[in-house]
Order: C-alpha cells, then sequence, then structure tokens
C-alpha cells in the first residue's frame, strides 16, 4: 500500500494497493468511498479466514468497487475496481487488516488537509524558488516532499 501526490489525478484522496508475485506486480487505486468499502469488509474477511472450521464466502460491493472471498481458505481475496483486479493471499488479507486502521487515518489527514494543500500547489507552481507553506497550514502534510514532488515533474 502506498499514499503520494497524484498529480495527473488532480491530487483527489486515493490510495493504491498493490501485490507482488513472481509473474510481476499489479495494483489498483482506490478513492476514499471504496477504502472505508474496504475497511467495513476487511475485519469480516478476516475473522472468516482465522476461524478453524469452515470459512464462509464473504462479497461487499460499492458501485464498480467488488471484493469476494470464496469458502476454501486456500483460494485468493479478489479486489476487482471495474475491469482491473488484484488478488490477495490469507497472509495479505492478515497483514492488510492489521495495518488498515493507518491507511484510514492517512487517507483522512489527507482529505483534511486538501484545502492547504491545492492552495500551496498552486503558490509553488507559479513560483520559481521554494514556497514555505502557510503558518496555519495543515499539519498533516510535509510541504518540503510536495515541493521537492512538484519541481521534479513539472
Amino acid at each position: 500500500m502506498c499514499d503520494g501526490f497524484y498529480s495527473a489525478r488532480e491530487y483527489q484522496p486515493l490510495v493504491e494497493i498493490g501485490t507482488i508475485r513472481r509473474c510481476g506486480s499489479k495494483s489498483i487505486i482506490l478513492t476514499d468511498e471504496q477504502v472505508f468499502t474496504l475497511a467495513e469488509c476487511l475485519p469480516k474477511i478476516h475473522e472468516s479466514m482465522c476461524k478453524v472450521e469452515e470459512a464462509q464466502a464473504i462479497k461487499c460491493e460499492s458501485g464498480s468497487f467488488r471484493l469476494s472471498t470464496p469458502r476454501c481458505r486456500r483460494v485468493l481475496t479478489r479486489i476487482n475496481f471495474g475491469t482491473d483486479y488484484i488478488c490477495l493471499t490469507s497472509l495479505d488479507i492478515h497483514y492488510l487488516a492489521r495495518k488498515f486502521d493507518v491507511v484510514q487515518q492517512k487517507l483522512g489527514d489527507y482529505i483534511l488537509a486538501m484545502a492547504d494543500l491545492l492552495f500551496y500547489v498552486n503558490m509553488s507552481l507559479t513560483s520559481v524558488v521554494f514556497v514555505e507553506s502557510m503558518p496555519n497550514a495543515s499539519i498533516h502534510m510535509y510541504y518540503p516532499h510536495l515541493h521537492e514532488v512538484l519541481v521534479t515533474f513539472v
């Protein structure tokens, strides 16, 4: 999982979740709404996988976002977003379930910082020197890194 600045997507709050397998890596990018849907599903999936008796098949959907896990624990959980998808092993689900509160917190912080972020981006893109953030700017954004990203990709 990673967070970052998606300038090509107008800095909207997004989370990228991916997998690395022998045949290569693959990722999908989720909106905040899809992240919160995933957050609701993860505990159910994780609990089902941890039970000693037969696991249950679980499905969660929100628009073009679908998550499904079959009854058999050896088969991968599949997260679909439109035609893109990734498959997660039970270890991936276990890791994701344990760490997902951090992802949600960072996403929430990013959403709170959006107004300051967009203001800073506009100031930085029209300046030829480093731009200091406003004194009352959100503390959830690391502005020197944002400036470096903006200067590198412009």
